[in-house]
């Protein structure tokens, strides 16, 4: 008679510890790896928008499309994400969808990077949350009339100059109450971004498009962004703290200067 041996306690434990070890190991990969898919994802996004904005500049003797429009229609019809619709066809709406809805994005990570001291400090974006209408997962660039300091003080290295290349409606006490740039005024196009990783959502009466440094946390430590040539890619970490210095020892955001280099 041939006896049969089962397994000892020891030996079922020692089998339970390796299986354990093993996901604690393959999970965070997998995790990587779904991550990096949805990235992909959103890049494609951006790819399309892109596109529709290189488009809207074709048609209208290369002004670049405005964030906001003066106020007339509702804040969604005044927004960039209604003025794209005819070149884009996808995404409109509340709460985001098609390609203005992005597979990483969360209010928590938003906010993670808001919240960081070199962003705009603990709280910052709470007020706008819950929004009345949350129509995108990527924000458009708004207009800058002159170039601004990051902060009080001279400049440097840790204290450069910015100035997106937006378009569209200030305020009805900026002069002038509009700005609207061609791509001809951006010295550095292939360089300088236009559209990011952030949200631009309708809070009661107010607005918010967030573009910048707030977008950090939404991709694996980065965030993606659309370049004014019309290409997208990522970016690592706080994308305003990567600076240049131009040829007359000026510091500037690289990404974020239109009109330096």
């Amino acid at each position: 008679m041939r006896r049969r041996h089962a397994f000892t306690l020891i030996e079922l434990l020692v089998v339970i510890a390796i299986i354990a070890i093993l996901a604690a190991i393959l999970f965070p990969v997998f995790a990587q790896a779904r991550e990096s898919a949805r990235r992909t994802s959103c890049l494609s996004n951006q790819k399309q928008i892109a596109t529709s904005l290189l488009m809207y500049s074709q048609d209208y003797d290369e002004m670049i499309l405005p964030w906001l429009t003066a106020p007339g229609p509702t804040p969604d019809q005044r927004l960039w994400t209604s003025r794209i619709q005819p070149y884009l066809k996808n995404g409109g709406g509340s709460p985001p969808n098609g390609v203005m809805k992005c597979p990483s994005w969360s209010e928590s990570a938003l906010k993670a990077g808001s919240d960081k001291p070199e962003c705009n400090g603990p709280g910052a974006l709470t007020p706008a949350f819950p929004p009345t209408l949350l129509l995108s997962h990527y924000a458009l660039a708004q207009p800058m009339p002159t170039r601004v300091l990051l902060r009080s003080g001279g400049n440097s290295a840790s204290n450069p100059y910015y100035q997106y290349p937006g378009s569209g409606w200030i305020s009805s006490r900026a002069t002038p109450p509009e700005t609207y740039i061609g791509l001809s005024s951006v010295l550095r196009p292939a360089d300088t971004a236009m559209v990011a990783d952030g949200v631009t959502l309708t809070a009661g009466p107010g607005i918010l498009n967030v573009f910048g440094c707030e977008s950090s946390e939404l991709h694996q430590g980065g965030s993606n962004f659309i370049f004014l040539d019309g290409h997208a890619k990522w970016i690592k970490g706080n994308a305003e703290s990567y600076v240049k210095r131009a040829a007359n020892g000026e510091f500037f955001m690289q990404h974020f200067t239109y009109s330096m280099e």
